[in-house]
């Protein structure tokens, strides 16, 4: 059972969870004041974003100077699953904008260009993702904040392709990247995606902190428990295409709350994609909570489970 402590203030709500170390001070506005502050984006896809490759990163930076403009300054800002796919499909827009469903827009595109044999080509073979990666670098430069650039379908070798995500630091530099290990059906079935190998996965380092990173699906497996032992901060990035009732929200608590209940991990938090694209949806809460003796309390919850917003923790450094 979960206890579930809700405080609307996002100001307390930093500050409760500083109270279970008695450590730290309630001014601190960074790491560098001894306090962690992670800062979540529930992006709300919608065609209008993904309309040029400018488009998608201007509405990318405007999250990003949202986020900074918080009373705790994030020394990390989350970015969700499947963002980055959308906008590797811009150059097709002309085709896929002129259908209603995504399936009959794939056929048509196939049809037209015979140098594609299959979805999992057109994501292989312009490297898109490249450009998608650039325009991460230069804001993570610009705003020198360390960002997950949510995910994108990636192929290392032209034959193999996977639903990756990637953590930028302040130089604008990758410093860690990660592939999702369980594949839905439509990765499998429909993308003909290949699966990520546990074992390369690991963590990444903010001012000496171990952060952990699972990819929507991943953190059903109880395989991550003990794979992500000792982390600092568990972070979630989901794209759940369900409605978003209450079967789903049981579903989310079986997801990061059970990994994080079930390790030694203390925190953690769920970063939801939002919107729609033709006929695709994503519906979700993105939460941010921590381990208490009583169970699981929230720290933050975006207030709504199909809009743009985003949330907060703030950490001690002494945890």
């Amino acid at each position: 059972m979960y206890h579930i402590q809700m405080k609307n203030n996002r100001l307390l709500l930093a500050l409760s969870v500083l109270v279970l170390s008695a450590a730290g001070s309630a001014s601190a506005e960074s790491a560098g004041d001894g306090i962690f502050t992670a800062a979540g984006v529930q992006f709300e896809i919608s065609t209008d974003i993904y309309q040029s490759e400018d488009s998608f990163f201007e509405a990318v930076e405007e999250y990003i100077t949202d986020a900074l403009e918080a009373e705790y300054t994030p020394d990390i800002i989350i970015f969700p699953e499947y963002i980055g796919v959308y906008y590797q499909l811009i150059q097709f827009n002309s085709i896929i904008f002129s259908h209603e469903q995504f399936q009959p827009a794939v056929v048509e595109l196939l049809q037209q260009d015979p140098g594609y044999g299959s979805i999992k080509e057109l994501f292989i073979q312009p490297e898109n993702w490249k450009s998608y990666l650039d325009g991460w670098g230069r804001l993570a430069e610009e705003y020198e904040t360390v960002l997950v650039a949510g995910s994108c379908f990636v192929s290392d070798d032209g034959e193999h392709l996977y639903n990756r995500t990637y953590v930028f630091g302040s130089d604008g530099k990758v410093m860690y990247s990660q592939d999702k290990v369980y594949l839905t059906e439509f990765e499998k079935g429909i993308v003909n995606l290949d699966a990520g190998r546990l074992e390369n996965a690991g963590f990444f380092l903010i001012e000496g902190k171990p952060l952990a990173l699972t990819i929507c699906k991943d953190a059903y497996s109880t395989d991550w428990e003990s794979k992500h032992a000792g982390a600092f901060l568990w972070i979630d990035i989901k794209a759940n295409g369900e409605v978003y009732d209450t079967a789903q929200q049981q579903s989310f608590m079986r997801a990061l709350p059970s990994r994080v209940m079930r390790s030694n991990v203390n925190f953690g938090m769920t970063v939801c994609t939002v919107g729609s694209y033709l006929d695709f949806f994503w519906e979700g809460e993105s939460t941010a909570f921590y381990k208490t003796s009583e169970g699981l309390a929230l720290a933050d919850k975006s207030e709504s489970h199909d809009r743009a917003d985003t949330i907060s923790i703030s950490i001690s450094m002494e945890q």
